[in-house]
């Protein structure tokens, strides 16, 4: 797992806030990070947008002026879920920065579990009290919250969201961008396509398709997902 190297600070794209103090306390208790730059261009007015801002320190700065001398040496996570929200804001910055997946932080919180077989990528938030089987593999930027249990041979791709209380059986496939919502289950050998939406608490046990807004018990299809979110970068 990558860790800081001599910067205590870690450089945020996005700005979801009610993401921020989530993703703050998941850095500190992992990787001893103490402070924190919002980039600008990301839809960010001011810091009234989550209530602790008194207890950390964070700037909100101009990326290219701050950064851009030395990006090599800068990390970076994302505080934005959904789908291809990740992925609009990595493509935002990385066309301005120039930065490399490997400079995406690793958080795994302390009372979460990865087996040693598995596979990871970069840009990994792991929240409290969840569970990575053996031989999984996760793909870059992938968001797992809290108790949530990935069975073994399970494979997610890049910039996935899987939220609180999810349950993947053996042999699961998420697709690139898809959000399993909470409370979700997913029976085993189930592949669930790219870009898609899976609503809270459904029971998942037929494949769903790409670009879909499915849920239910069983869960079904009832529209196809057309509209992709939009985090305003300008």
């Amino acid at each position: 797992m990558n860790q800081l190297k001599d910067s205590k600070t870690l450089n945020i794209l996005g700005c979801v806030p009610f993401l921020l103090n989530i993703l703050f306390e998941l850095a500190q208790e992992s990787n001893g990070i103490e402070s924190y730059r919002i980039l600008k261009n990301t839809a960010v007015d001011d810091l009234t947008f989550f209530n602790s801002s008194k207890e950390w320190n964070v700037d909100i700065i101009e990326p290219n002026s701050v950064l851009k001398p030395h990006i090599s040496q800068e990390q970076f996570a994302f505080s934005v879920v959904g789908v291809q929200s990740k992925e609009l804001v990595y493509d935002y910055f990385k066309e301005r920065l120039k930065y490399h997946n490997h400079q995406f932080i690793n958080l795994v919180h302390p009372t979460s579990y990865i087996s040693r077989s598995v596979k990871l990528n970069y840009g990994l938030q792991l929240e409290p009290l969840s569970t990575l089987a053996a031989c999984s593999t996760l793909g870059f930027g992938v968001n797992i919250k809290r108790n949530t249990s990935i069975g073994h041979h399970c494979i997610i791709e890049d910039f996935a969201t899987i939220n609180p209380g999810v349950t993947l059986s053996s042999f699961v496939k998420i697709g690139r961008n898809t959000m399993i919502g909470s409370g979700t289950t997913v029976k085993n050998g189930i592949t669930i396509g790219k870009n898609s939406i899976i609503g809270i608490g459904s029971a998942v046990v037929k494949d769903i398709p790409d670009n879909s807004i499915a849920y239910g018990n069983p869960c079904v299809v009832h529209r196809q997902n057309s509209k992709t979110d939009n985090i305003k970068c300008n």
